[in-house]
């Protein structure tokens, strides 16, 4: 072989190692990196659990609670007549005239394919309840608020749309009102 073909030969060697070696520490590189990752997820995972296990109690607690307080209904509809006369028992307490009354009906949840999604979403029942009052005191209105809007009667203020009337600080509202309750299916 010629010394030119030897140089030619050497600088050729040496130009594969350096792709093949390139190529080969880029990938351990990338392994290195994604192990790295994976152990920092694992970390957080860990952390999680740890945090979980340690609040477990507290958990089980707020879980006891729920069981105890959580109103139970024998229909849908009796908990809408129940939720509609807490409302108009409460309002007619503070002095309110309530305009309208509307039974909200549950929306149908899609996938996302757009087709319904079948059996519960959620872990309770509701009913909800739209009522509309003009011309009402601020004050009288939001006290009338914060009187149903109570944890222990699972009933809080899901929609609120409150347009001043410019006159003695009086406003015209739509309430959406919702309450949690579980059905008493089969007499459990």
């Amino acid at each position: 072989m010629k010394k030119s073909e030897k140089l030619l030969l050497t600088v050729f060697s040496f130009m594969c190692l350096v792709i093949v070696g390139g190529g080969a520490i880029k990938y351990a590189y990338s392994n290195y990196r994604a192990i790295c990752e994976e152990n920092e997820s694992l970390a957080d995972q860990i952390a999680n659990m740890e945090h979980a296990i340690s609040t477990g109690a507290e958990w089980a607690e707020k879980y006891a609670w729920i069981e105890e307080h959580l109103p139970v209904f024998a229909s849908h509809q009796e908990a809408s007549s129940k939720l509609l006369s807490v409302i108009t028992a409460r309002a007619e307490k503070r002095g309110l005239s309530i305009g309208g009354k509307e039974f909200v009906e549950d929306d149908k949840q899609t996938g996302p394919d757009g087709l319904p999604l079948d059996g519960k979403q959620s872990f309770f029942d509701c009913t909800r309840v739209k009522i509309t009052l003009t011309g009402v005191v601020e004050k009288v209105f939001f006290e009338w608020l914060e009187d149903i809007q109570q944890a222990k009667l699972f009933i809080g203020v899901t929609h609120i749309l409150i347009n001043p009337t410019g006159t003695n600080k009086t406003v015209n509202c739509e309430v959406e009102f919702t309450q949690f309750f579980r059905e008493n299916v089969g007499g459990k």
